[in-house]
């Protein structure tokens, strides 16, 4: 039986994670606000309308919503080439000295954690994807900058609900 050659050693130090992060769609509109808000350069971002993406081992994995079962909703591409958004900036996020064996064991359980019609724009977006990706890969959070607009929009909704679900009167008043 012959041998499998054997696997290189982790570079020193572990593989690069990167954050990609895109202006959600090619609208131009949406990348003027994303400007506005979040200037690339700009140490202060107030947050904006991104896709993100979190590369390793040579490929980038986000999550989107699908509506078909034969189709996951996580999804790779190739980095920096998402077909639906136009790319912004790469954050480095550390290392990680997980293999790519490891990694693609790990794909697979995402895949079954995140079907795409369990997406949902404001709780559980590509963001909230890759901040969890990023974490079991055992490098740093995504900037907060980066889906605060989802988490602000999310607080604003649940308020509205509670709001619109409160009945003006207790149950058990009598009018008249």
């Amino acid at each position: 039986r012959p041998k499998s050659p054997p696997r290189p050693p982790s570079p020193p130090g572990g593989w690069p994670v990167l954050l990609h992060i895109y202006d959600v769609s090619h609208e131009e509109g949406v990348r003027k606000l994303n400007k506005w808000l979040a200037h690339k350069r700009n140490p202060f971002k107030f947050g904006g309308v991104f896709h993100a993406g979190l590369e390793v081992h040579g490929l980038e994995w986000s999550f989107g919503m699908s509506l078909s079962d034969s189709v996951p909703g996580v999804e790779c591409s190739l980095p920096r080439q998402h077909s639906e958004h136009r790319y912004r900036q790469t954050v480095k996020l550390g290392s990680t000295r997980l293999s790519p064996e490891q990694v693609a064991t790990m794909i697979s359980q995402l895949i079954e954690e995140y079907p795409g019609d369990d997406y949902d724009l404001l709780r559980r977006n590509c963001c909230h994807f890759a901040d969890d990706f990023a974490k079991r890969l055992g490098v740093r959070s995504l900037p907060g900058w980066v889906y605060r607009l989802a988490r602000v929009g999310a607080i604003v909704d649940d308020t509205l609900q509670r709001v619109a679900n409160r009945s003006i009167l207790a149950d058990d008043v009598e009018l008249f």
